[in-house]
């Protein structure tokens, strides 16, 4: 795309100018989430081509009723978490038959896990796991999404309203038998996982809590919520060991811990191409919660993107910043990809002009 192309824009028109240019998922986000006077019919036709996308069909029919370790959660393309977080990426919400038919089982599912008792940290990062991609698509008020995400609520927020740290890790020989393989990851104090129930919070815990009307909708659970996104935006919860480190369950096995909520240029103003498609996720649901929008990270944020802007308030970064890999969790920002034919410059225009008004609107659409 050259320059010319869009030189007599302005700022406000670049949300028109995504609806003429760019593919079925964008043009149908922009009508339905950014666009500010919204015609029905409009959306319904665009909602119509969404659903016949053969990108978005594609994603659709990996969404599979397997419910293994290896099945939710990973870095393969069929894994649940990648598809779930595809969908969302896509527009795709509760009252779309062609997704509540594939998530009922999900849902199901997830009814029998909460009425199941505690056997490990893995059954509870999964429980929690599932419950954010179903309430990010709009499934929250499920009763065994918004119980799972009830109860880390109430594990979570007692520990960041406390914002004590000190006592986070202990020294690795404080049991027999650590493993060398885990030799370069911290142990974690047992005392932050009681009954299998970690009290830091993982990203899974972010996405459900933020993205849950019920949470947001009610002045004492979001008080909690914005206590959580507090804390992990203070210095100390920043310099924890990505990742965590290492739990060991009383059984004496041991586990990697993972998916802290470290962010990118908290320390400084740079972003890692490597970490930018993680950076613009982590804005995004971030942006939901006063606390982190008020955030000097946040602000130095915004001002990191408007270094990508180019003529007529459209964004343009590098594409290697929106990659769409083969294998990586969503989470991690590895799989950004929005539109169909990405090998032109239109398209990564269009994908990083969407991203950034996304993250600027002030009330993000759940």
């Amino acid at each position: 795309m050259k320059n010319n192309d869009v030189i007599m824009l302005h700022d406000h028109e670049s949300p028109r100018w995504l609806l003429e240019n760019a593919g079925p998922v964008i043009k149908y986000r922009v009508a339905n989430e950014l666009a500010k006077e919204k015609n029905h019919k409009e959306i319904d036709s665009l909602r119509k081509a969404l659903l016949e996308d053969g990108l978005v069909r594609l994603w659709l029919n990996r969404l599979q009723p397997k419910f293994g370790r290896n099945d939710l959660h990973g870095t393969k393309t069929e894994n649940y978490e990648n598809v779930m977080g595809k969908l969302y990426d896509f527009g795709l919400r509760k009252g779309m038959k062609a997704l509540d038919d594939r998530t009922e089982p999900f849902l199901d599912w997830l009814a029998e896990q909460v009425k199941l008792p505690n056997v490990g940290y893995f059954p509870v990062l999964y429980r929690i796991l599932a419950a954010a991609f179903l309430a990010m698509t709009g499934y929250s008020e499920n009763d065994a999404v918004k119980n799972c995400i009830v109860k880390r609520l109430e594990t979570v927020y007692p520990f960041a309203k406390k914002a004590d740290l000190s006592n986070v890790y202990i020294p690795q020989d404080s049991f027999r038998g650590f493993p060398r393989a885990f030799r370069n990851a911290p142990l974690i104090n047992p005392e932050i996982y009681p009954n299998d129930e970690f009290k830091l919070p993982w990203i899974h815990d972010v996405n459900a809590f933020l993205h849950s009307p019920f949470i947001m909708e009610d002045a004492q659970l979001r008080q909690k919520a914005e206590t959580i996104i507090e804390f992990i935006l203070k210095p100390e919860y920043q310099r924890l060991k990505p990742g965590y480190g290492t739990i060991r369950h009383e059984s004496g096995r041991y586990y990697a811990m993972g998916w802290s909520v470290q962010v990118p240029g908290f320390f400084d103003s740079g972003v890692d191409s490597r970490d930018f498609g993680r950076f613009l996720l982590l804005l995004s649901v971030l942006g939901r919660s006063q606390k982190a929008r008020r955030h000097e990270w946040f602000t130095r944020s915004v001002s990191l993107l408007e270094s990508y802007r180019i003529d007529g308030g459209l964004y343009c970064f590098p594409r290697e910043f929106l990659p769409e890999k083969q294998t990586g969790p969503w989470v991690l920002g590895t799989r950004m990809g929005l539109e169909a034919n990405r090998r032109n410059n239109k398209a990564i225009v269009c994908e990083s002009t969407f991203r950034v008004l996304k993250i600027t609107s002030n009330q993000p659409k759940i």
